[in-house]
């Protein structure tokens, strides 16, 4: 069977993309079965990386949160062997409390330990201002933390990026195409089908598949790190493209 970047994207009818997105997980962890966890996450962590240079230009009206450009380089840190594994999942366990909080209501996680309420205090002071933008993002990057903590793979923060984060962007680069009807389930799914087939959502793919690839290759991550600072999902003149109403 094809591994996950062997495949062409572009040249698949509907139905199998739509397959494609859907067993997406599964064709990733198939990919990676007989990879080490590191080069695993360093996949993840490309990914995630080639998005949020892009996301943080969308809404350029609103400021960055700067916990956000601190979680992205703790990831780099850490998979650099620059910061030690204590501090990490320290950082870790503070940011769950917070995202279960920001994620569902509840603040039975931040309850447990004071220091979880000074992390939120440190670093959260200004969410609010910013949460409808970057919630989404905040949440998919902290399955990757979760993943590095409890020493697991799952591709549940790229799959949502692919899947609803890039997919539901109501934006130019989408050729054009209405929001997501409320209509029926075979409905929404034919839309979704017009989605995978636009050429920005299949160079999205392309983009995402040499990631693998290179994580694959073992370059090491230091050189990654100062390649990654440029490498986009969508240029930043698209990005400029894009408004609050896109969040």
């Amino acid at each position: 069977m094809a591994k996950i970047y062997e495949i062409d994207f572009a040249a698949l009818s509907s139905e199998e993309k739509s397959k494609f997105i859907l067993n997406l997980k599964d064709l990733a962890e198939e990919c990676f079965a007989a990879s080490p966890f590191e080069v695993t996450i360093n996949a993840q962590l490309l990914m995630f990386t080639r998005w949020w240079n892009s996301y943080r230009l969308m809404a350029p009206e609103i400021p960055t949160p700067e916990i956000l450009d601190i979680i992205m380089e703790k990831l780099w840190d850490y998979q650099e062997g620059k910061i030690e594994p204590s501090e990490f999942m320290r950082f870790a366990d503070c940011l769950d409390a917070v995202v279960i909080e920001i994620a569902t209501g509840h603040t039975e996680k931040l309850e447990e330990d004071e220091a979880y309420y000074d992390f939120k205090a440190q670093y959260f002071w200004n969410w609010a201002d910013a949460e409808l933008c970057y919630d989404s993002f905040l949440i998919n990057v902290s399955y990757l933390f979760l993943e590095i903590k409890e020493h697991m793979i799952d591709w549940n923060g790229v799959q949502e990026i692919v899947d609803c984060d890039i997919a539901d962007l109501k934006v130019p680069f989408l050729e054009e195409m209405d929001e997501a009807p409320d209509c029926t389930a075979n409905v929404l799914e034919q839309w979704f089908q017009e989605v995978y087939n636009t050429p920005r959502f299949c160079e999205v793919i392309s983009l995402m598949q040499k990631d693998i690839q290179t994580a694959l290759t073992g370059k090491p991550m230091a050189e990654l790190r100062k390649q990654y600072q440029n490498e986009y999902l969508f240029s930043p003149e698209d990005c400029a493209k894009i408004t609050a109403e896109a969040c």
